[in-house]
């Protein structure tokens, strides 16, 4: 298709000389959709590439999404990148799930503290309008609001304060989530790339027998944290089939 609007951008210079101006927009705009799509090629390939090394499929959408699916060790897994609806993340949302088929009980949600406060306040704003009316109430709460009611917010020895300081561990079984956070996860989960930082949007879940990952993303520039999200989703359900294998 390029190729041939170019082959007819030169019959016309050459059938109507006087439209020489023209043409040379038709010629700029030519070559920037050649830049932009040799920058949506550079931009997907090393995605397109890692999914291909995990044995996912790979495909490109239309304003920078992109899905990957297939099955990692014989579990169907999903990896979505989309415009999002959450009104806590701005711009496009980066969601995976795998669902492993663990029988083991327990629940743990990590998220960056700031986040955390942000949901807190729609939590107190939620309660202080339907207070007359529990059961309207349970109908719009949002799942992460329940989840600040529904499950402690844990620590123990062994991450650095900074982890602390970024990160809180909601769970119901603080054994579980000590062990499902491991030094590897928690070093990933610290070392994002530049243009993440302590208040993007950041969700690694273990529940139901299943690995969740939310987070914020720049569709235009985070091929580099889209790798990073891929490897700590990666090892965190790698970690829970570890912990269930034992």
């Amino acid at each position: 298709m390029i190729i041939k609007w170019a082959f007819l951008c030169v019959l016309a210079m050459r059938k109507w000389p006087h439209s020489k101006v023209k043409l040379k927009t038709m010629f700029a705009s030519f070559k920037n959709v050649l830049s932009a799509s040799a920058w949506r090629r550079n931009r997907t390939a090393p995605l397109a590439e890692w999914a291909q090394d995990h044995a996912l499929s790979f495909d490109p959408m239309v304003g920078g999404a992109f899905s990957l699916a297939g099955k990692w060790q014989d579990r169907p897994v999903r990896i979505q990148c989309l415009k999002t609806s959450r009104p806590f993340i701005q711009g496009m949302e980066l969601m995976a799930r795998a669902d492993l088929g663990l029988k083991q009980e327990g629940n743990v949600v990590v998220m960056n503290r700031r986040l955390k406060n942000v949901l807190e306040e729609q939590s107190r704003a939620l309660f202080s309008e339907y207070t007359d009316d529990l059961q309207t109430m349970a109908g719009v709460v949002p799942e992460e609001v329940r989840w600040l009611a529904t499950y402690r917010d844990a620590g123990w020895v062994g991450p650095d304060q900074r982890f602390w300081s970024r990160y809180a561990v909601l769970t119901d079984t603080p054994d579980m989530a000590r062990r499902w956070i491991d030094s590897e996860t928690e070093q990933q989960l610290m070392d994002w790339p530049e243009g993440v930082s302590d208040e993007t949007p950041v969700m690694l879940m273990l529940q139901r027998g299943k690995t969740y990952m939310r987070m914020q993303v720049d569709r235009d520039a985070d091929t580099a944290t889209a790798l990073h999200a891929f490897g700590l989703f990666d090892r965190a359900s790698q970690r829970a089939m570890e912990i269930a294998a034992r």
